[in-house]
């Protein structure tokens, strides 16, 4: 561990994407055994993931960060306060400069069940599945916008992103 590291308490965390495992009950979301409540500081998923690739958006304002090798991004406000967290699971029809270099291949769970199979029993709005769980909000691109499963088979969404609802 460098000057910094030792400066800053921490050692860049050692984390296999395959055995990631994220799982969204009672109000908080639970990354590998540790809780994360939303919205979060930045550095409590730096401490978690790593350093993340930073991508700002055109207006500036918005300050998003992505790990790449685990296929999970955030939404900041303030370039600090991380009110989304989102994975990437399959590419789907829409790619933007903020997804993941690769998918989330971890376990991601809501309420104990699995998070398409949960999601299956969201609002259909025609491109997306939305669904409230826990306060919440969570929200899943169909992968095929075009001919999306509207039942929720495996594959059918490109992830889901895990947010306070906007009237919060």
């Amino acid at each position: 561990m460098g000057f910094f590291g030792k400066l800053f308490g921490g050692k860049k965390p050692n984390i296999n994407a395959r055995e990631l495992v994220l799982d969204i009950t009672e109000g908080k979301m639970v990354v590998n055994g540790k809780p994360v409540d939303i919205p979060c500081h930045l550095s409590v998923l730096t401490n978690i993931f790593g350093k993340p690739r930073k991508f700002v958006g055109k207006n500036r304002e918005n300050i998003n960060f992505t790990w790449d090798d685990l296929g999970v991004y955030c939404y900041t406000k303030g370039n600090s306060v991380v009110y989304c967290i989102g994975v990437k699971v399959n590419l789907g029809d829409i790619s933007t400069d903020l997804d993941p270099k690769n998918t989330f291949t971890g376990t991601l769970t809501i309420g104990g069940e699995p998070w398409e199979e949960f999601m299956a029993g969201g609002e259909d709005f025609e491109v997306a599945r939305q669904r409230d769980y826990c306060g919440y909000s969570l929200f899943s691109e169909y992968t095929d916008m075009e001919n999306g499963d509207k039942n929720g088979c495996h594959g059918a969404y490109s992830g889901v992103e895990i947010q306070l609802p906007l009237d919060n």
